[in-house]
């Protein structure tokens, strides 16, 4: 079975999808539904930002995959 390559999202969209969040009064599984975002990777991303680390999501498997 083929695998389909990760997507990956820019920092100004992380940081407007969270904003959203934010403001939508939504649940996290509904924002993510309406962002198209996976939600574990959604809710990966809200944790970070409430502990201020939303930039280092995804370095460290970055760096894997460029090994």
């Amino acid at each position: 079975m083929e695998q389909l390559p990760r997507t990956r999202y820019s920092q100004d969209f992380r940081d407007q999808s969270i904003k959203f969040f934010k403001e939508s009064g939504l649940t996290l599984v509904e924002a993510a539904k309406q962002l198209s975002v996976p939600e574990w990777t959604f809710k990966n991303w809200v944790y970070a930002g409430r502990q201020g680390e939303l930039t280092t999501v995804g370095i460290l498997r970055s760096r894997i995959n460029n090994l």
